[in-house]
């Protein structure tokens, strides 16, 4: 069925979408042009011809999707183009400044980012974005290399701008592209092994694999996208998550928290390393009862809370 809708609002809208695909077609076709990997090299010519009819695809897909009142064909089309456009636009910028030739280390990402001058705070906000959405850099990597550019307080706040965003792209690309999209993205395995893994204490496993190490806490973003938890849910626990997991270790990196160049700092990383390990195991084998204690425990308290206005 077709939706009624404003000719101005229309027009804007439709240009809106208009300007989204042709720029994600420019920056595609500007990065596989400048493409260094050998199959898009050798068949440059085809890949420009792919991406050129699935953009055009898209485009118009999400410009008849607009007219009708199927929201979610709207919505799965639309965030598909900016799903391209981040991709296109942050490979494009990439390649352009040669950063998969030169960074593999933490002091290689600090020349990288410093070789920006002016702009290097916007640039290390964005390699933070792309490390949760696109990048396979851990994030100590690139906290280690803030902390040898920026001052600590400086590292957190400009690390918790791109980490945050990223995660939250992450999600919502999960929630609106669903479970082939995720599947496409992390590998069929690894999305199974954690649905399974999540199932039926999502909330639990995913505060606890942003809090500790030793999880794979950028590939959960999609996949807490396709969970049980409200988008409410996931964004505070990200802040909060975040927050706290990248000043731990932008002080840890800083050495400015406990040192590791002691004895007594090195007994204590031991210990947090094992307590960590313990964590990690406990959570995951006890998850169901640790959240359906916890889901009980805020029933009750909404009761109370409830009685006490009622009362009043």
């Amino acid at each position: 069925m077709i939706k009624k809708t404003y000719p101005l609002k229309l027009s804007i809208n439709l240009f809106f979408i208009l300007i989204l695909g042709l720029t994600t077609l420019i920056f595609g076709i500007s990065y596989i042009k400048s493409s260094s990997i050998f199959i898009i090299n050798k068949y440059n010519s085809i890949f420009q011809a792919i991406f050129t009819v699935i953009m055009s695809v898209i485009t118009t897909a999400t410009i008849i999707f607009s007219f009708t009142k199927n929201k979610f064909l709207y919505k799965l089309s639309f965030a598909t183009i900016i799903f391209l456009l981040i991709m296109a636009l942050g490979f494009y910028l990439l390649k352009k400044s040669s950063f998969f030739d030169k960074v593999d280390s933490v002091e290689d990402l600090k020349i990288f980012i410093n070789g920006f001058g002016f702009y290097a705070d916007l640039a290390f906000i964005l390699v933070q974005f792309l490390q949760v959405a696109l990048l396979p850099i851990p994030a100590v990597i690139t906290i280690g290399a803030g902390v040898l550019i920026f001052s600590p307080l400086k590292t957190i706040i400009l690390s918790s701008i791109g980490i945050i965003f990223g995660s939250i792209t992450a999600f919502f690309i999960g929630r609106v592209l669903g479970n082939k999209v995720v599947s496409w993205l992390v590998g069929k395995e690894k999305l199974e092994k954690w649905v399974k893994t999540l199932k039926g204490k999502d909330k639990i496993i995913l505060t606890t694999a942003f809090l500790l190490p030793f999880f794979p806490d950028d590939v959960l973003c999609f996949v807490a996208g396709i969970s049980s938890i409200s988008s409410q849910f996931f964004i505070i626990m990200t802040v909060i998550t975040r927050l706290i997991t990248i000043s731990f270790t932008t002080f840890s990196l800083n050495n400015s928290f406990i040192p590791y160049n002691t004895w007594w700092g090195i007994v204590i990383w031991l210990i947090i390393f094992a307590i960590t390990i313990y964590l990690v195991i406990f959570v995951t084998k006890n998850g169901k009862k640790i959240e359906k204690t916890f889901n009980k425990f805020l029933k009750n308290k909404r009761k109370k809370d409830e009685k006490k206005h009622n009362s009043l």
